[in-house]
């Protein structure tokens, strides 16, 4: 018996601050998992204030993908915390057993993480070891997020404090690389994590291995993060760049928020959800039609079909760079509306557009497409597309723009344009960047074509994510000099 309360019943594990047991709450008549500090490390004088810490921490998060703390306490000089036992498997337990998982489990588990991050990031804690070990999935498919062992508050009171027991802060893996050089970080510390936890599930292996942990953060603190392609092709380009995003070295370029984050897994998640869904017809949806002309155009050429030596010799205008329609992936078409040739300082911010001076892109084609009515045209409301094509001096430039607008969510802030009444272009009410949309993002030499999908109702309804990810991905892909003739 613990505290004259809790019966001690299996000893769990062993970590970096001491013991977790199985045991009976014999006041509230149920199963916890019960913390205690390790006595040999009471004479290390931060592992009390780290245990405290824990605590402090745990208590501020209440959420069903977090492990909730149910008391703490001291004991005989012994330091415990009592928490929620949670009856499954460690993600490394599951990955040991079946690796690399299937993209909808992997892409549910990491949502399921995000949105334990989000939960804790409103409440100022920041996990600082997200990895598979502290990630529980019960027999029922719920993500359990467990050790904020050594969780820190935003706030500056409170820092990572070095200890014998755990050093550097986090686990070399999966840790971010700004944690290795100051034990400090920031909310984006747990999404780079999460990145790498994401990719370990789909790659069956983290981004970085070495002889020794010295080893793997020397590499993470000079190397780019290997792309998840190169050890599984054919997934997803949505996901792929997601998790790119997500383990840049530099945090000013990852994703802002777990919020940001999770919007984007769910979309995914709706994708596969569509993808291994049986094709069922659905009935026309009544709306007034944009365009008279029914005829359905064929399917854009492939840009790797398009003669590149004519680059040059391509207008810069909507004619040659925009097609009048295309037709997605899920047999739906879309008709231009709109269109323009804009100088770039309407494309995006100031910060946005400064980038595309310095690369010489001084102006801009934009359009808008709509969806056109059809047996599998989006339930209730129709899809507008807006669509901004760039033209640099050469490939580099191209390339260093389309990495540029990728890194740190540049694309979603990019202007979105809508068909102004009576013609031509006007931004997007600032709603729209509120609501759910999707991004999608396709260079052909030294173009750059950027789509921006949204719903007419600006929902945030994430189930029409297959629809928005469908038509942004093929506008893009339609877009550029191989629609030109000349």
């Amino acid at each position: 018996m613990f505290a004259d309360r809790y019966e001690l019943i299996d000893r769990l594990g062993r970590g970096g601050m001491g013991e977790v047991w199985s045991a009976r709450d014999r006041a509230l008549h149920r199963e916890v998992a019960l913390k205690l500090l390790d006595p040999d490390g009471i004479a290390q004088a931060d592992l009390p204030r780290r245990f405290e810490r824990e605590a402090v921490a745990a208590a501020q998060i209440v959420h069903p993908n977090v492990a909730a703390l149910y008391d703490r306490g001291i004991r005989d000089d012994v330091l415990f915390l009592v928490m929620e036992k949670v009856d499954g498997q460690t993600l490394t337990a599951r990955l040991q057993a079946e690796s690399p998982f299937p993209v909808t489990r992997a892409v549910a588990i990491a949502s399921g993480i995000c949105a334990a991050l989000e939960a804790a990031h409103r409440a100022q804690v920041i996990h600082y070891d997200i990895k598979p070990h502290n990630v529980i999935v019960t027999g029922d498919g719920l993500v359990k997020v467990i050790d904020f062992g050594i969780a820190g508050f935003v706030q500056a009171a409170f820092t990572v404090a070095r200890s014998t027991q755990l050093t550097p802060a986090g686990t070399p893996e999966f840790g971010a690389p700004e944690q290795f050089l100051t034990e400090r970080g920031d909310e984006r510390s747990d999404l780079y994590a999460l990145g790498g936890t994401l990719f370990a599930m789909l790659a069956g292996r983290p981004p970085f291995t070495g002889h020794n942990s010295l080893a793997v953060v020397r590499r993470k603190l000079d190397e780019e993060a290997p792309p998840l392609d190169a050890f599984r092709p054919g997934l997803p380009l949505e996901l792929t760049a997601l998790v790119a995003e997500l383990l840049e070295r530099n945090p000013d370029r990852r994703p802002r928020s777990a919020q940001q984050v999770q919007q984007r897994l769910q979309a995914l998640l709706a994708s596969c959800a569509a993808a291994d869904a049986p094709t069922a017809a659905m009935p026309p949806t009544q709306r007034t039609r944009l365009m008279d002309d029914t005829r359905r155009a064929p399917r854009p050429p492939s840009p790797d079909s398009w003669n590149r030596a004519s680059t040059d010799e391509t207008p810069f205008t909507a004619d040659a760079l925009l097609p009048r329609r295309f037709t997605n992936d899920m047999d739906i078409e879309f008709a231009r509306i709109a269109e323009d040739t804009r100088p770039s300082r309407e494309a995006g911010p100031s910060d946005l557009i400064g980038e595309l001076a310095r690369r010489d892109c001084t102006e801009v084609v934009a359009g808008v497409y709509a969806e056109q009515p059809g047996p599998h045209a989006t339930p209730e409301n129709p899809v507008y597309v807006s669509v901004q094509v760039f033209a640099f001096p050469d490939v580099e430039m191209a390339q260093g723009a389309h990495k540029y607008l990728g890194d740190g969510g540049g694309v979603w802030r990019l202007t979105m344009w809508s068909a102004r009444d009576g013609g031509g272009l006007a931004p997007c009410p600032d709603k729209v960047y509120r609501s759910y949309r999707w991004r999608y993002s396709w260079r052909v030499h030294r173009y750059l074509a950027v789509a921006l999908a949204y719903r007419a109702d600006l929902t945030n309804d994430g189930s029409i994510g297959p629809w928005l990810a469908a038509a942004a991905r093929r506008a893009a892909r339609s877009t550029g000099p191989q629609n030109h003739d000349g």
